[in-house]
């Protein structure tokens, strides 16, 4: 992890939870792997404060810890990953909000500010036992420990919802389906490299793979092991066993033994017994609630925020978006929907692979997940919002001859006036003309005078459509009652996404065997928007003849100075300011190829190139650095008035700050909200650039 990374994840960390925990989060940041004992030595804290910083650090899944067999020592290090989804705690709980609800929101807020917790617990918090935390939603839906709002978002309950039982279950149940929550495993406490290992053990222990691994038996263990992972990282509970079966396709005489990665010790440091309670599938129909919260107290699941889902969900709105400003709202809606109904398919975003890498496009898109026409129109609401973006009119209604182009009536004009120079009579010799306003002269019946720009049989085709519209309207609201209609307006706008440039959508065509379908090749979407975010970058800091340069290096590879101010049209001096520029910010590579061994200047050339990878790179690590500076920013503005702050914050104070405070102190609290609320914003599109660049 770069410098400036973990600037912004110490300054999240200590932003959050305070300076117990950012200290010792800085240490595993720094020192990384460290026992109990050496993390008393580099901190310079108590025994007792470390117990404390790290059961807050574990129970918030910004630290992980793992425990060898062979010993009974723990090893702790950081999770950087979740400390940066700190700051998108706010935009989680919107997503929820605008797919689910506000309940399901309030669910979402709970497990952001307790890391994981078991459904019993969140039903009592949300049925209203704790009735001095509900009512202070409407002031601070969500606070964190050090009383920071949750990221700015303070969307206010409905005034008319009551938190029940049964509005609890009901969200719920719709955040299992959707996939927004995610039963808590051992193996999410333990690093990437720490589950590899587990999975090796647990493969070996198979007789297969006993013994030297050589050929086909190491592809067949380096398959079961990646299997194994994706197992884990799914939350599916079988054992190496059943993956070498799943891996061999012997199925049938495998012995499916459930494998002991159950709920995992939530308390690491004193090293109880572990129960023996087998976990459970996070599915809908495991969590039937009761009547009362008090039947919550048994054996339970714990819960957890599963981010992966909630950043395929953005990847998918980031596309809509796209689609929105490259093709329309109406398209926009569609493609909505076929995402939704992939997103049921699609776990996680893949990981971000270099453009050089080989993989097979075809393969990829035939094994990906798909959704048919059909399905997408069930989701569709039938208002007629989309129905009329690609429409079509019955061929009795369309008359050609009322239609006259302007370009048609002046070629017909400059035939007719060359016929009668050589003597041959017009066509429309005996009917009556006038002349017009440019001067020419005009069929007083095919070509009549133009008023506004507009002839006069454009103007009464004009009135004919805006009084039919009305009746246009209603005829396809009822026509999209019907399924039939309404899927065909569906595969128009789908047809439409797959015809475009960027390749919205996949169709894969009706065979013998399987229906028609749709798909997205989200690798190559993925890849799309990172070039669209470094073309912008580009073209606001170099202007338009910067991304000029960019898209022809893009496009033609590795050029010299001419060949470049050949293609860009350029003049040579400027183009070369601008070369050098980019070079020195780190946006532009250049190549020296000698032409003999002597490696002199005049016998060299120079060639330009321009690496996305790299600069994708070099752009995150500067957004990494920008966000940093702005909670710096923050932090140093909030100190300058923290006595303002703490006495506004008081509970005597608030809701009555004109009667306690002074018109200095207003006006300085009234400043600093309105700097934080400018810094925060930044931070919120600044992540949005990182998402982009990283993780879709």
């Amino acid at each position: 992890m770069s410098q400036h990374a973990t600037d912004l994840c110490l300054l999240l960390v200590d932003d959050t939870y305070g300076e117990l925990t950012s200290r010792i989060f800085a240490a595993l940041v720094c020192y990384g792997r460290l026992t109990y004992t050496a993390l008393v030595h580099y901190t310079g804290l108590t025994p007792q404060q470390v117990k404390h910083g790290l059961a807050v650090l574990i129970q918030q899944h910004l630290a992980l810890w793992y425990a060898p067999s062979e010993n009974d020592t723990n090893y702790y290090e950081a999770n950087a990953p979740y400390a940066y989804a700190l700051v998108r705690s706010g935009k989680f709980v919107a997503i929820v909000e605008d797919r689910l609800g506000y309940s399901a929101g309030s669910i979402v807020s709970n497990l952001l500010l307790s890391g994981h917790a078991q459904k019993g617990d969140l039903a009592q918090v949300y049925t209203g036992i704790h009735s001095q935390e509900d009512q202070s939603y409407s002031s601070s839906p969500a606070s964190f420990p050090n009383g920071r709002v949750l990221n700015g978002h303070s969307k206010d309950p409905p005034a008319h919802s009551k938190p029940t039982l049964d509005s609890f279950r009901l969200a719920l149940q719709a955040l299992l389906e959707n996939g927004f929550l995610s039963t808590v495993r051992q193996s999410y406490f333990r690093s990437d490299a720490d589950n590899t290992n587990e999975a090796e053990m647990l493969v070996r222990r198979q007789i297969h793979f006993q013994g030297e691994l050589k050929g086909e038996k190491k592809v067949q263990f380096a398959l079961a092991v990646e299997q194994q992972l994706q197992d884990w990282r799914l939350g599916s509970i079988v054992d190496g066993e059943a993956t070498l079966a799943r891996v061999l396709e012997n199925q049938g005489t495998s012995k499916k033994r459930k494998y002991q990665d159950d709920i995992p010790d939530l308390n690491p440091i004193s090293r109880k017994a572990r129960s023996d309670t087998k976990n459970t599938i996070a599915d809908a129909s495991t969590f039937q609630v009761e009547h009362s919260p008090s039947s919550y107290q048994g054996k339970q699941p714990t819960l957890r925020i599963n981010y992966d889902k909630l950043a395929v969900v953005a990847r998918s709105r980031k596309l809509a978006e796209l689609v929105e400003q490259r093709i329309g709202r109406t398209t926009s809606l569609v493609y909505t929907e076929l995402l939704k109904g992939l997103e049921k398919k699609v776990e996680y975003c893949e990981p971000h692979v270099d453009t050089n890498d080989d993989f097979n496009e075809e393969e990829d898109i035939e094994v990906g997940p798909k959704v048919s026409a059909a399905e997408i129109s069930t989701g569709m609401v039938s208002s007629g919002e989309f129905g009329g973006a690609i429409g079509h009119a019955e061929p009795s209604k369309i008359n050609l001859d009322t239609i006259t182009h302007r370009k048609w009536k002046r070629r017909k004009i400059e035939n007719d006036d060359e016929a009668e120079v050589n003597g041959n009579a017009s066509s429309d010799e005996d009917e009556d003309t006038s002349v017009g306003q440019n001067g020419h002269f005009s069929d007083t019946e095919t070509h009549q005078v133009e008023i506004n720009g507009e002839s006069e049989n454009e103007s009464k085709l004009k009135v004919e459509i805006e009084g039919d519209e009305k009746t246009d309207q209603q005829l396809m609201l009822s026509s999209l009652s019907n399924p039939q209609t309404r899927e065909h307006h569906i595969r128009q706008n789908l047809f439409l996404l797959a015809e475009h440039p960027y390749e919205f959508v996949t169709h894969i065509r009706r065979r013998h065997n399987t229906p028609e379908s749709w798909t997205v090749n989200f690798r190559k979407l993925s890849s799309r928007l990172r070039m669209i975010e470094l073309e912008k970058m580009v073209k606001f800091r170099y202007g338009v003849e910067g991304l000029r340069i960019v898209r022809i290096l893009q496009e033609k590879g590795k050029l010299d100075e001419k060949a470049i101010a050949s293609f860009a049209l350029m003049n040579q001096k400027i183009m070369r300011s601008i070369l050098t520029t980019m070079h020195e910010a780190g946006h532009l590579e250049l190549q020296e190829v000698p032409r003999d061994n002597q490696r002199q200047p005049s016998r060299t050339m120079f060639l330009w190139f321009f690496d996305p990878e790299r600069c994708r790179r070099k752009v995150l690590e500067e957004t990494f650095k920008t966000m940093a500076r702005c909670l710096q920013r923050a932090k140093t503005e909030r100190g300058a008035i923290q006595s303002t702050i703490d006495k506004a914050s008081r509970t005597d104070v608030v809701g009555k700050e004109d009667e306690f405070l002074d018109v200095s102190e207003r006006t300085a609290l009234e400043q600093w909200r309105e700097k934080e609320e400018r810094l925060l914003g930044e931070l919120g599109r600044l992540d949005d650039l990182v998402a982009v660049l990283r993780d879709f």
